[in-house]
């Protein structure tokens, strides 16, 4: 039987940064998306694979126009992958996917991999 108390002290840090960089890769690679960012200038940057996750969550937002929902959805991108280009997202790049346009509206850096959370522009 396996021990849970040791599973759970070992070192969760111990993959490389490369490693780490080529398993979110093929992360991305089980479901891709190719995606074309627009800056915050107006220019626009070639297309680039990223992952798209739509969660479970749905929130309400109330405007004059009436009640709206809105699913919280991620992009996964890569960073310090041995074969691939970095994912070149910020925060306020824009994109259109299944007919929306979304804004890109936080960043997060983890070991080998880009988290941005977006949202439907209103």
């Amino acid at each position: 039987m396996p021990n849970l108390e040791r599973w759970i002290a070992q070192d969760t840090d111990s993959i490389d940064v490369s490693t780490r960089a080529v398993l979110t890769w093929r992360r991305i690679l089980d479901d891709p998306t190719s995606v074309t960012f627009r800056k915050l200038d107006g220019s626009t940057l070639a297309a680039q694979k990223v992952r798209i996750e739509s969660m479970q969550r749905v929130f309400a937002f109330e405007s004059a126009a009436g009640r709206t929902l809105r699913r919280e959805t991620w992009i996964l991108g890569v960073r310090d992958h041995p074969t691939v280009t970095d994912t070149d997202i910020a925060e306020g790049y824009r994109f259109v996917h299944q007919d929306e346009e979304y804004q890109v509206t936080e960043i997060i850096y983890q070991t080998g991999e880009i988290q941005a959370h977006v949202e439907v522009v209103a």
